[in-house]
């Protein structure tokens, strides 16, 4: 008979063996809420995991403004897989509901993110109360006809500034060390939230940069942290870059692009043959960019998200 127990650490090496990607965010990604950890055990058998991620956005959360608790899980694969996969989603919900009764004076919704062309998957997740709120594209480019870069990636180019002079533009890169500082940390999440609103995590900065050999390519004008790209390894000479951003006063300068192209030229240099991307379906201004540099649309995501008491808007 499967059952649902609580994780602890005398059933890692059994989630290691099945479920390789989840043990290594339990382990090292600082976002797992712990107390949401779930296995689906059969005998001594582990056929499934599951827990939740906090996210920046809960920190801030009241009523007015929601955060986010992203779901993660995985189980066996086959028949007996969807069974399982349900159960885990069910204990996921208890455990979202359980933080939503501690945290009564905020709204916080369960985000989990699905494969837009995924039917049946869909289906599945609308079953347990999920609907489908944001769309986002995801976009890859060719890197085998990128001219490349040799060095450790840093590099500088010049725009033209909003008072008519040239502004040099310096980029570093920068990696995470073992025990998981970052140079120009704190410089990177005042820009990345001014941007943004809300920063990223910094804990899944961190995972992605020392777990999936990553590098933070940080753009500086005057000293100042105006832009920025990040870059991890998905395998199989593939790797993502995200969390791309420009702050306000220096955009529409030209910087993002050439930012980008540097970083491909650097990411050719070391043999990736693509990089991809995630971007909203609604920012046309940044799909246009990334199409001018060679990304081509290739997929998209769906944000499927379950609020506890919530009632959909009568058509």
């Amino acid at each position: 008979m499967v059952e649902i127990v609580k994780y602890d650490e005398s059933y890692s090496l059994k989630v290691r063996e099945s479920f390789q990607s989840l043990w290594l965010e339990i382990q090292k990604h600082g976002d797992v809420l712990k107390d949401t950890i779930n296995i689906a055990v059969e005998g001594d058998r582990v056929l499934g995991v599951c827990f939740l991620l906090d996210t920046p956005s809960c920190e801030c959360a009241d009523k007015e403004h929601p955060g986010y608790l992203n779901m993660e899980f995985e189980a066996i694969l086959g028949e007996e897989g969807i069974e399982i996969s349900a159960m885990l989603i069910d204990a996921l919900i208890d455990e979202y509901q359980k933080i939503c009764e501690a945290n009564n004076n905020k709204r916080l919704i369960l985000r989990t993110f699905c494969p837009a062309s995924s039917v049946d998957y869909i289906g599945f997740l609308s079953s347990f109360g999920f609907r489908a709120q944001y769309f986002m594209y995801r976009m890859k480019k060719d890197l085998s006809g990128v001219e490349p870069m040799t060095g450790d990636g840093g590099f500088s180019f010049t725009v033209r500034g909003r008072s008519g002079r040239e502004e040099k533009i310096e980029v570093k890169a920068i990696r995470a060390e073992s025990d998981g500082s970052i140079a120009d940390r704190d410089e990177y999440f005042e820009a990345n939230g001014s941007a943004f609103g809300i920063p990223d995590s910094k804990n899944e900065l961190v995972y992605r940069l020392r777990e999936q050999n990553g590098v933070q390519f940080t753009a500086k004008a005057k000293g100042k942290v105006v832009a920025a790209v990040s870059v991890w390894e998905n395998g199989h000479g593939s790797v993502s870059t995200e969390n791309i951003f420009c702050i306000k006063e220096y955009r529409r300068l030209g910087i993002t692009e050439k930012l980008l192209r540097g970083v491909c030229a650097y990411l050719s240099g070391k043999g990736y043959r693509e990089a991809s991307l995630y971007v909203f379906g609604v920012n046309n201004y940044a799909v246009g960019l990334y199409t001018k540099l060679g990304y081509n649309i290739y997929g998209g995501t769906l944000h499927m998200l379950y609020e506890d008491d919530y009632v959909p808007e009568l058509i």
